[in-house]
């Protein structure tokens, strides 16, 4: 019952409250950025005003990021100072489950809090089995990397080659095997200002190319049963309003309809009103990719993004 991963957002402790009232034995986890400036998070800094409150009081588990795509430094030079901090959110607020982005800091992590369970982020980019391999003894957990989500049969292999937990982010939105997507994390993780979308050109050039986007709506979760153990919501920025967040879990959870503009995604994101068929998504899990040759998402964009509506 307990499927979701879900961001923090910084709210106060009433809010969280309500959160473990309405869907708590649907919720996994909360995932918050680790207390540092020094290793970076994956993200741009968020406001923290009520962290420690959450850390504290919130009756929810709690996970904590370190999942930078690149790390500053060496990890015998920034490992001693990760593995301090993580003992300390063990031991002064109960934090039991940390996602980290880099496998030699995963091992460091394994050997010395074996208390704690691994999750490797969707940015260690994980998509295959050969991966999967080098990683399921020191992970216990995978978020699939996003080209995977409109891939059914490398789905399915990558599921039946790693003996751990797999999470799917739902609504991340990212162009799978984006060309610009390492510096856009970079940037976020480093930068003291929120980046503009690198992709942006080539979105304005080929914008269709958002419906093949790393993204599942709430009513096409059905496809992916028994391909997951957990269900992960992104959205520590485009769903920071509550009413938004609530709005956008609710409808997750008990599968309401919701169209992709309003999945709380990234900067890749279909931001039109666009309704998205049944024959469409289905068509897209198990495509050969080949875009280049195959106009079916473009010619539906364009039909659906009409003069008026645009």
């Amino acid at each position: 019952m307990s499927t979701w991963v879900i961001p923090y957002i910084d709210q106060d402790l009433a809010f969280w409250q309500d959160i473990a009232a309405q869907f708590g034995p649907h919720i996994k986890e909360v995932y918050f950025p680790f207390p540092s400036r020094i290793t970076g998070t994956g993200r741009s800094p968020q406001p923290d005003r009520h962290t420690v409150d959450f850390l504290r009081h919130a009756p929810l588990p709690k996970s904590v990021l370190v999942n930078p795509i690149i790390l500053p430094r060496p990890i015998n030079e920034i490992g001693p100072h990760i593995i301090t901090t993580l003992r300390q959110l063990y031991d002064e607020y109960g934090v039991q489950n940390v996602v980290v982005a880099n496998l030699a800091l995963a091992r460091l992590i394994r050997e010395t809090l074996p208390m704690l369970t691994i999750t490797a982020s969707i940015l260690m980019g994980i998509s295959t089995p050969a991966q999967a391999l080098v990683a399921q003894d020191v992970v216990d957990v995978i978020v699939a990397d996003n080209r995977l989500l409109r891939n059914m049969a490398g789905l399915r292999a990558l599921r039946e080659a790693f003996k751990g937990r797999l999470c799917l982010i739902v609504n991340e939105a990212c162009i799978p095997g984006c060309l610009y997507r390492n510096q856009h994390f970079y940037e976020m993780g480093y930068g003291d200002w929120f980046p503009e979308s690198l992709c942006g050109p080539m979105l304005a050039e080929r914008p269709w190319l958002r419906l093949t986007g790393a993204w599942i709506l709430p009513r096409h979760l059905h496809h992916y049963e028994g391909l997951y153990d957990n269900l992960k919501l992104a959205g520590r920025v485009t769903l920071c309003n509550p009413s938004d967040y609530f709005h956008v879990l609710d409808a997750y959870i008990h599968r309401r309809d919701l169209l992709p503009c309003d999945i709380g995604g990234g900067p890749a994101s279909v931001l039109e009103p666009i309704t998205i068929s049944d024959d469409l998504f289905e068509y897209t899990l198990t495509c050969d990719k080949n875009c280049h040759s195959c106009f079916r998402c473009k010619t539906y964009y364009e039909h659906a993004v009409t003069p008026t509506s645009g």
